[in-house]
């Protein structure tokens, strides 16, 4: 049961007038065509497909591109973010110690003239101690004085003889 086997060269039904080989030629042209044509279709649909894995290819790079642009952007925000924290927080610090050396510098400054007025107010009282001090020593010397003043007066009014026989009163 065998099928019954083509013969490859053209009958005469299928030729008409026309010379068998050309008959064959058109049959091959035509079949020849049909594989272009299925050929192009084919190759058509491969650039397709091949356009088309690009495409999806190149989307999915630009959005890679994009997602890493956007991370980039990101880290940059983040960056700044942190870097103006940073330079907030180091302004605050350096105001703070500003701060602090001034205070320490106003104390200082008051406890020197604290100490200053102290020594001032010692030297002071020295001195007046020292005023006092002679004044009691004058006031003594000149309570003496007078003690001895009595003394005095009396032995300069006493008469003093002279030879002229008149009485000298001693000025001293």
């Amino acid at each position: 049961m065998s099928a019954p086997t083509q013969s490859t060269t053209p009958t005469a039904s299928t030729t008409g007038s026309r010379d068998w080989t050309r008959a064959r030629s058109e049959e091959l042209w035509a079949l020849t065509d049909d594989e272009d044509g299925v050929a192009n279709v084919k190759r058509a649909e491969k650039r397709k497909r091949k356009q088309a894995k690009a495409e999806v290819e190149e989307r999915a790079c630009q959005e890679c591109e994009e997602a890493a642009r956007q991370v980039r952007k990101e880290v940059e925000r983040k960056a700044r973010a942190e870097a103006e924290q940073r330079a907030h927080a180091e302004a605050e610090w350096r105001a703070k110690e500003e701060a602090e050396k001034r205070a320490r510098e106003d104390f200082a400054k008051l406890q020197a003239e604290r100490q200053r007025i102290t020594e001032e107010k010692a030297r002071l009282m020295v001195e007046d101690k020292r005023k006092a001090e002679a004044e009691r020593w004058v006031e003594v010397a000149a309570g003496k004085q007078k003690a001895g003043e009595p003394a005095k007066k009396r032995a300069r009014e006493e008469p003093v003889a002279s030879s002229s026989g008149a009485q000298a009163v001693d000025l001293r």
